[in-house]
């Protein structure tokens, strides 16, 4: 799977309910020499405070353009990638529940 088939999918859950686009993915990896692997998308409106750095409650940053990147976040969820179902044909499927917001 390449992640230009991630961004831009929609995500709904298993029971139907659209979560938004994907627009970030977050990859980890277990090592120093481990293989990189998905460790979770970002599905909502914006992607905006996940990109700056402002979804962690670590960074404060100047405090108006916090501010602002934090309010145009707020819909944004993390999605773990043990909750997704099946991700095929520009559409995510995960389990209920399995979002969780601001993370």
């Amino acid at each position: 799977m390449k992640a230009t088939d991630l961004l831009g999918a929609e995500a709904v859950d298993t029971e139907g309910s659209r979560l938004g686009r994907v627009h970030d993915i977050r990859l980890a990896r277990s090592g120093h020499d481990a293989p990189w692997h998905i460790d979770a998308v970002i599905v909502g409106p914006s992607a905006l405070a996940y990109r700056l750095g402002y979804s962690e409650h670590a960074v404060a940053g100047p405090g108006l353009l916090a501010a602002l990147a934090r309010w145009l976040g707020r819909r944004n969820r993390l999605i773990p990638w043990n909750q997704v179902v099946s991700a095929e044909q520009r559409r995510l499927v995960v389990r209920p529940g399995a979002e969780r917001a601001g993370s």
